[in-house]
């Protein structure tokens, strides 16, 4: 028969595993508690084989087929200031490499774009730094998140193996997640909506809504299941194979000819939606330690490479001295989501 503090620490690791679970921050639901965080570093194996275009349908040619290679180290961090408060930070160091025969050249006319050249090429890509405010944690967690995405530096944004689109962007949304028992015991959820809005480029911000889903199941207090899901729309920008935005672009074959002004944006303006569906397995170690595994491919886009990944990853919880006194004077484990 489990006793009450038996099921006090299943839950207590459950909320744990939930909190931590490999997702952006952001998109999180649960806040860790006043004093206490976690820290997260991940490798993300990532490849795509050509591109879809605006229908959604691969492209024609070697545009289709070429394929690009990345390798990801992300390290994330957040921490609880109250009981309602947490701020977190990311930032991902990606080596990429184009593998095609049809590289991006330099300002859309030139010599082939150096990172296209057939080599690895690495650099740090996008500072994350974000703030979540819970206003409920019961019966449901419901948390609004701000978020900023801040380019490291001034990188490369037009070649196949480009890193990211060197683009600010202020994002703002809201998350919201628990525990399911009442429909099946052991399962939870998270999903969360946000809306970014981008750096102009030349009359243009590609901005772009978001909804991504987690569903997840313990199969022990320590092992959890998790089915993923993430859905992009951009509400401007370039169409691959139309660029609605310019009226002098014209079409030919595989060659689109791109007026000269919008040669070296097009691939930051790009107009790319998507779907991606994954799953994962994650193993809580003990109470402060996670170790995690997901899969992720898009099997719906426009104006996209239809990218697959595999991620593996550790999560460390932590707590200061002050979080940890506070915890002894409690007289159990929280049974409470988040």
């Amino acid at each position: 028969m489990t006793t009450p503090q038996a099921t006090g620490l299943w839950w207590a690791i459950a909320v744990v595993c939930v909190a931590t679970s490999p997702r952006a921050a952001s998109a999180q639901a649960f806040l860790p508690e006043a004093g206490e965080g976690n820290f997260t570093i991940s490798y993300q194996n990532l490849f795509a084989r050509g591109h879809l275009d605006l229908n959604g349908d691969r492209m024609a040619g070697e545009s289709g087929h070429d394929p690009t290679q990345g390798h990801a180290i992300v390290m994330e961090a957040e921490f609880g200031l109250s009981e309602r408060l947490a701020i977190n930070a990311s930032l991902p160091f990606i080596r990429s490499r184009y593998e095609g025969t049809h590289p991006h050249l330099v300002m859309g006319v030139g010599a082939p774009q150096e990172w296209d050249d057939g080599d690895y090429h690495g650099t740090f890509q996008d500072f994350r730094l974000g703030v979540r405010y819970s206003v409920s944690r019961h019966p449901f967690a419901i948390t609004p998140f701000a978020e900023a995405v801040i380019p490291s530096h001034h990188y490369p944004s037009l070649a196949h193996a480009a890193v990211g689109k060197d683009l600010r962007a202020y994002v703002v949304g809201g998350a919201v997640g628990g525990f399911l028992d009442a429909l099946l015991p052991r399962m939870f959820f998270q999903t969360s909506v946000s809306f970014a809005r981008v750096q102009d480029v030349l009359g243009i911000r590609p901005n772009r809504s978001r909804v991504e889903g987690e569903l997840g199941y313990f199969i022990t207090p320590r092992v959890s299941l998790r089915f993923l899901e993430s859905y992009q729309v951009t509400h401007d920008g370039f169409d691959l194979l139309s660029f609605t935005p310019m009226t002098d672009a014209v079409f030919h074959g595989t060659d689109v000819h791109i007026p000269p002004a919008y040669r070296p944006y097009h691939d930051r303006l790009q107009r790319s939606n998507y779907l991606t569906l994954g799953g994962g397995v994650g193993f809580a170690v003990n109470d402060s330690l996670e170790v995690f595994v997901d899969a992720a491919q898009i099997v719906w886009g426009e104006s996209v490479h239809p990218l697959r990944g595999i991620t593996v990853g550790v999560n460390t919880h932590f707590r200061t001295a002050r979080a940890r006194r506070a915890r002894s004077r409690k007289p159990g484990p929280s049974a409470a989501p988040g």
